[in-house]
Order: C-alpha cells, then structure tokens, then sequence
C-alpha cells in the first residue's frame, strides 16, 4: 500500500489540477462542442440515447437536457440494444452538426459506426441516418469514430484492440462508400489496448490523440499498477499517416508519448478529445475515473467523471497546463 500510494504522490507532482467543474460533472467518452448560434457547451457521452449536457461554461454549471436519441438508433445489431449507444463524435460543418456514435457489444467485433445529424444539438432533434457503411474487418473494430478534414478531404478515424487504430477517406459526412480502411497506430503491449482516436490540427502537424491501457472495471485491486487508462499522442505532418511520438518511434511500432496519466483523484484518463475553445484556445477533455471510487472497490460507470485541461506546446508537443 505504501508502494502505491508513493506511486501516486510522484504522479501528482506530475500534473498540474484539472479544470474545476460544477453541477452534474458525470460522463463517459466525451464529445464536447460550442454551439454556433449562441455559444452554449455541449457534452455528449456513452449512454442511454447518447447522454447530453449542456453549460455556459466549460467548467459548469452542467445540466443533464436529455437524449440526443430517445427512441435509439436506426441499427439493427444482434444482441445489442439500439438505445445502448457508446462514444459519440460531434462536428459542426455548414450549418449541421453531425454525430457519429456506436453500437457494439463490449468485448466482440460486433459493432456498428452510425450517424445522425441536427441543426441545433438539442435533444430529439438528430436525423438518425443509421449506418455509414463502414465493411467488417476481423482486423478492427468498429468503434470510437472521430472525424476529421484533412485539405478538403473528410476522413474517419477508429478501433481498438485488433490491429488497433484505423483510419478511412469518406465518400460524404454520411458513408464511407468503397473506400478502404489502413491502419495508423498499433500497441504490441497489453493485448494492443489503444483505442479512442482523436485526431487534431495545430501549426504544421497533425496531433494523433489516443487512450492507452484498460479501460473500466477498475477495483481496488484492478488492474495491475500503471495498466491503466492514459491519454498519449503521435503527430504526423499529413494527418494519413507516418505518425510518430516525441522520440521518433512510429505510432504503428507501439510509439506514443504520455501527455496524461493517474494523479491525485484523476485515475485512468481517457475517452479524450480537443475542443478549440474561443476563450482559451485548445483545451483538452477526457473522461477519469475517481481514484477513491476505486480504492473503495469501483462503483462501475457511475465512477466517471469529467476533466479538462488547457494544452500548451513545448517544442511542437502538447502538454497540458493549469487553468
């Protein structure tokens, strides 16, 4: 006990405090955007319809509207609930806002990447248009989308586990079409336990943003020190490919430099993303779960919890900062 507890005094001195945050600070696998119009937060996450919450602010007051799909999703999926829908990925381009999500059911290749689309983000006003098309690959999994444009190009990033991340051009925001999927990052380590892409564009580089270890069911006793959730980065100079963390090791070889770890209460960051706030420019969210929460058994989801940060740049990487 003494051992871990070194281990997390070391950590804390590691990391500046996250983001302050009030009113309902719940979430998992986060999406967060600002509404065009008017300004207004929107936090999406893993659950019943897709779990929406909204605030003036990044750090709260955060308010629970709703679900972004009450009656589910238009997916048909074996064994799966429709309503049971995982890691949405919200964009705004042209006057829509599009939301990519998942049904999947956990621990199989049974998954579907589907999308809806709105022009306000309010609940009950997504479009579902079901599935993008995305082909099945014993290779990957089809989950955790995150979209990107690249030069006029929209492409897809997702997966986890099989052969890790993947990326694929797609034909319009709503299909894949015959586009072929190629792989962008691969952990030989701790059964290739990378998943949860985002991809980010600042100066010169595309950022390659990932969540690396084990991911929930965590207990007092699990998982083994350090395996588990991390937020890690490779960075590649056309966002398709090459990408490579700060010491040069190529993302697909197992490369990728830690830009966040467990410490203090924040236990196994992850489900990142960027969001280019209009104030403090990029910041970085993340779902972690409750370091108490887990010394005192787990508490399943509900032990999640939201956390931002702002990101600076040192030497063309991003660490993240105290706010």
């Amino acid at each position: 006990m003494l051992g871990l507890f070194s281990f997390f005094v070391a950590l804390a001195a590691a990391y500046p405090a996250r983001g302050p945050c009030s009113g309902n600070c719940w979430t998992h696998d986060p999406s967060m955007i600002q509404r065009e119009s008017d300004g207004t937060y929107f936090r999406f996450s893993t659950g019943t319809g897709v779990n929406t919450m909204t605030s003036s602010s990044l750090k709260g007051p955060w308010t629970n509207v709703g679900a972004a799909l009450p009656g589910g999703s238009k997916i048909t999926l074996s064994g799966v609930n429709s309503t049971d829908i995982w890691a949405p990925d919200v964009h705004y381009s042209d006057g829509t806002y599009y939301m990519y999500y998942v049904l999947s059911e956990l621990g199989t290749q049974n998954s579907e990447i589907g999308v809806a689309t709105s022009t306000t983000m309010e609940p009950g006003s997504w479009t579902d248009h079901g599935i993008i098309g995305l082909p099945a690959n014993t290779d990957y999994n089809r989950i955790d989308p995150n979209w990107i444009n690249i030069g006029g190009t929209q492409y897809l990033q997702f997966g986890s586990y099989w052969q890790d991340l993947y990326q694929v051009k797609l034909e319009s925001a709503l299909e894949v079409g015959s586009n072929t999927p190629y792989q962008i990052a691969y952990n030989a380590s701790l059964n290739h336990r990378i998943e949860a892409s985002f991809l980010f564009e600042y100066n010169d580089y595309y950022y390659l943003f990932f969540s690396s270890g084990i991911a929930g069911s965590y207990t007092a006793t699990y998982p083994a020190q350090g395996g588990e959730y991390s937020i890690r980065v490779c960075r590649s100079s056309t966002g398709t490919g090459d990408f490579v963390d700060k010491d040069g090791t190529a993302c697909v070889n197992s490369g990728g430099t830690m830009v966040l770890a467990s410490h203090n209460q924040v236990y196994g960051p992850g489900g990142q993303g960027i969001i280019q706030d209009s104030d403090l420019g990029p910041v970085l969210f993340y779902h972690f779960y409750l370091y108490s929460e887990k010394e005192a058994g787990g508490d399943g989801n509900a032990g999640y919890r939201y956390g931002w940060n702002e990101i600076g740049w040192e030497t063309g990487w991003p660490v993240v900062k105290a706010t």
